[in-house]
């Protein structure tokens, strides 16, 4: 996981237990290195030209910059795979949340490849945002399937995209407006194939804190049986700046 400043992040490997965890720490710390590159660069643009961002805003990426860093992210594992032996064919789901530069104020953008997930709790419920890349997933929007019968099926956890395994990647991203109140959840599957939503919903309700409420997850995820890795980042919007 990634909790850097008001960039955060979820990664969750794949290619058997070494591969995994290579795959998914080199997807954070690129996303997190080609951020920062971009900020810099630009910031240093702005003081050549005397423009600057309002006092009190620290610096942010911009929604493309952040949709780079993760192709750059599928750039760096790949070339990891193919130059180790024993790496090959390994991989990772990357989910991410940050604040970002829009029309001159603030946003609040997610980007995805794979099945990690980044949920939003806010006063009219519990809602997904991101969706599920796996084989399943696709059948169900292709009619193939229904939702009750994917929750199920024998290949829901084949994935149809993620990190390092082709030269591009198609990466999901969306601009959100930043609420104060609003709590974000981004969580590896390892936490969604053993808590059901609405128990999630419940918990993130029930802990005022969301280190608390991390831990509670992790801890009744692993009650019901913990099958796979579990990462939980919890994010509330405290503060939104004014335009």
């Amino acid at each position: 996981m990634l909790v850097e400043g008001e960039l955060f992040a979820v990664a969750d490997g794949l290619g058997g237990h070494r591969g995994g965890q290579v795959a998914s720490a080199l997807a954070v710390e690129t996303l997190a290195a080609e951020v920062k590159s971009a900020i810099q660069a630009r910031t240093a643009e702005r003081r050549r030209h005397r423009f600057g961002r309002r006092p009190n805003h620290s610096p942010a990426p911009t929604v493309n910059e952040l949709v780079d860093a993760v192709d750059r992210a599928n750039e760096e594992i790949l070339a990891k795979s193919m130059s180790t032996h024993e790496l090959s064919g390994m991989g990772t789901t990357l989910c991410a949340l940050a604040v970002v530069e829009q029309d001159h104020g603030e946003a609040l953008a997610v980007v995805n490849v794979g099945d990690s997930r980044v949920y939003r709790s806010d006063e009219s419920g519990f809602h997904q945002l991101t969706e599920d890349h796996t084989v399943v997933q696709e059948m169900v929007k292709a009619g193939m399937l229904s939702r009750e019968e994917a929750e199920v099926h024998e290949y829901r956890h084949h994935l149809s995209r993620a990190l390092g395994i082709e030269s591009k990647v198609v990466v999901d991203d969306w601009t959100l407006v930043p609420v104060s109140g609003h709590r974000y959840l981004l969580c590896s599957d390892g936490l969604t194939n053993e808590v059901h939503d609405r128990d999630i919903h419940t918990i993130l309700l029930q802990f005022e804190s969301p280190k608390e409420a991390a831990d509670a997850l992790v801890s009744t995820a692993l009650q019901h049986g913990g099958s796979d890795n579990v990462t939980v980042v919890i994010v509330d919007v405290v503060d939104v700046a004014l335009p």
